[in-house]
């Protein structure tokens, strides 16, 4: 076989393929795959999120779903996001693993939802409805790969190359250096099979910084220190625009990760993940106004006795735990009042064992940090199970009635929250569906609640191909008119 049939490159996702050679190719580049984002340009100090949220994250839900990067603000996932969330109302930095254990927990906002921002407002983002649509996006898991020896470095190759599942596309992975004052060569012309002439010549000893790896190219050469040549580098794409390396991008010979004093220099793990969509089951929806958001910590409960003043199950909140900075709830120079998602949804299966779940909301209004709050309230206090209407309009199943901004107290603030009472009943055999519409027929039905109350309803609105239905009251002692 010639060196040019043996010369294999992956590129943008694609493989072509010769009979018979069952090694890795020689080089990939996944950082022009569709699913890959363009670049970014990283505010402050934000590395870590850029590099795990911005483009990890990003690429591996967009490989999962199909998606192309580029063709909407949809597709793509805030990192500035979870950066605010993380950094305590500073720029100080912070850990791709913190970014992505709020992914696993409440998922990640998209650039649509929460559109690029400034740094020095360090703002949270307000609306329900973000949250909910977030909470489609989480981490099902994440992991790292050491780079202890050459195996290893096999091994994330082919983590690149097919994700160890043959067939299908590459990933992604992040990792940590020192960037201070190393020495980056833009003017590399030595062999390549994917065409970069940027390649990092010395390892910085100071500073710290988040890079992605999008590949990789066997066919690089570097010259060591001693003069001897080391063949092969990984393809690292920069956050810090298109117009730093060759278009964001510069070679990393494997080299360094055997020859470097540890994980002082250049970290020997990379981290990975596998995402998940799902739908959101159980979701609560809090309004609270306070002017440190440092001093708030939320919990969700559940039991399964109505008469419980206090939850059985109870749920840490990680994306609001004593966390921002000592400014208001929406960040410098934006409001004190903020509307938050909360899923729930890992409790579910509890939830389910309750024939009436009772739900609880728990804030603890703690001093944290220099300044402590003058002002702390709960505002709403909503629960949603979608498992009720998944094929119909979001509907507010739970939720306070009849009351103003309830003030928070130092300690542990309990708020409770009963389910309806389950409803039976019984009736006299009607027609179910006209044969002339296909629509329920109009008579009534009379229905018992637990406590003894009666209530007429009727359906209406049939859809045969969603299975939904709109049960509509006739006569309720308690108000209202719809139930869906």
């Amino acid at each position: 076989m010639t060196f040019a049939a043996r010369m294999i490159c992956v590129l943008a996702g694609t493989f072509v393929s010769v009979a018979g050679f069952a090694q890795l190719p020689d080089c990939v580049d996944n950082s022009h795959s569709k699913y890959f984002p363009p670049l970014i340009n990283q505010k402050g100090g934000s590395c870590a999120q850029a590099s795990a949220i911005g483009y990890m994250f990003t690429y591996e839900m967009n490989l999962l779903l199909d998606r192309d990067a580029s063709a909407s603000a949809a597709n793509r996932f805030s990192y500035q996001y979870t950066y605010n969330l993380v950094n305590e109302g500073k720029d100080n930095g912070s850990f791709g693993w913190d970014g992505l254990t709020l992914a696993a927990a409440n998922g990640i906002i998209t650039e649509e939802d929460w559109p690029e921002s400034g740094v020095s407002s360090f703002k949270w983002a307000s609306g329900y409805q973000k949250y909910y649509n977030a909470a489609h996006y989480k981490v099902k898991t994440f992991n790292t790969l050491n780079i202890n020896k050459w195996s290893d470095l096999t091994a994330v190759k082919q983590y690149l190359y097919d994700e160890n599942q043959s067939g299908r596309p590459g990933g992604v992975v992040v990792f940590s250096t020192k960037a201070t004052n190393w020495v980056i060569d833009n003017s590399y012309s030595g062999p390549s099979g994917t065409g970069y002439h940027s390649i990092l010549t010395k390892l910085a000893t100071e500073g710290g910084h988040a890079l992605t790896i999008a590949g990789y190219d066997d066919l690089v050469e570097f010259t060591t220190p001693d003069g001897s040549v080391s063949k092969g580098a990984f393809i690292v794409v920069n956050t810090w625009g298109t117009y730093s390396h060759d278009n964001g991008r510069f070679y990393l010979p494997y080299w360094f990760f055997f020859n470097n004093p540890g994980s002082l220099y250049l970290s020997s793990n990379v981290t990975y993940i596998v995402p998940s969509y799902q739908e959101p089951e159980i979701v609560f929806k809090v309004g609270v106004e306070c002017d440190s958001r440092d001093d708030l910590s939320f919990k969700l409960g559940v039991s399964g006795n109505p008469d419980d003043k206090q939850p059985v199950h109870n749920m840490q909140v990680k994306i609001a735990d004593h966390q921002g900075g000592d400014i208001p709830m929406q960040g410098y120079w934006w409001p004190s009042d903020i509307e938050f998602g909360f899923d729930f949804s890992s409790v579910a299966h509890i939830v389910d064992g309750y024939e009436t779940p009772s739900y609880f909301l728990t804030i603890e209004r703690a001093a944290r940090g220099k300044e402590a709050a003058t002002v702390a309230n709960l505002i709403s206090f909503e629960v949603y199970d979608y498992r009720l209407s998944r094929n119909m309009p979001v509907v507010e199943t739970f939720h306070m009635r009849g009351q103003e901004k309830i003030a928070l107290e130092s300690g542990n603030n309990v708020f409770g929250m009963k389910t309806p009472a389950p409803v039976r009943f019984s009736c006299t055999p009607v027609e179910w569906l006209s044969s002339q519409t296909g629509q329920p027929v109009s008579a009534p039905l009379v229905m018992r609640t637990a406590d003894g109350k009666y209530v007429k309803i009727r359906f209406e609105d049939y859809d045969r191909e969603s299975g939904t239905i709109r049960m509509k009251y006739i006569y309720n002692p308690n108000g209202g008119t719809d139930l869906r």
